[in-house]
């Protein structure tokens, strides 16, 4: 019988070898999990929960809890990239999902006002704003 993890909130279960990372197998299979170090556990951006089956993981190293805190002991986070199964495991990837679609989100924006200069777009509170020459008059105006 082989490990699976299943990936909440979806209730989605698939195999994964012992060899291979949650967050190979997420990466694999299309969920969405961020990762600016690409595995390497340095970032700290790939945190999902162990919902069900921490016993069947081995514990974190020193180099992740330098990174997660010892606080993963009450919430159960840990970084995808160092979780390796031997048995059964649920994750709940529900925040990656959520900094994923925000981050779609941003880039369609992006792509869909298609500006010539980066001089043209400004950023107020990570709020994008159109600079447009004309309102600006109207606003300079008394």
């Amino acid at each position: 019988m082989g490990n699976k993890v299943k990936f909440l909130p979806d209730n989605i279960e698939y195999d994964i070898s012992s060899e291979k990372s949650v967050m190979e197998l997420a990466f694999e299979k299309g969920i969405p999990i961020q990762s600016s170090c690409k595995g390497m556990a340095t970032c700290g951006e790939c945190r999902v929960i162990v919902v069900e089956g921490e016993n069947q993981v081995l514990p974190p190293t020193s180099q992740e809890v330098s990174l997660i805190g010892q606080g993963h002991y009450i919430d159960h986070r840990r970084l995808s990239c160092q979780l390796y199964c031997f048995g059964n495991v649920t994750v709940d990837v529900t925040e990656q999902k959520e900094k994923s679609a925000d981050q779609s989100i941003s880039k369609t924006f992006l792509k869909r006002i298609k500006k010539e200069k980066a001089t043209d777009i400004h950023s107020i509170r990570d709020n994008l704003i159109e600079q447009s020459s004309e309102k600006i008059k109207q606003l300079k105006k008394p």
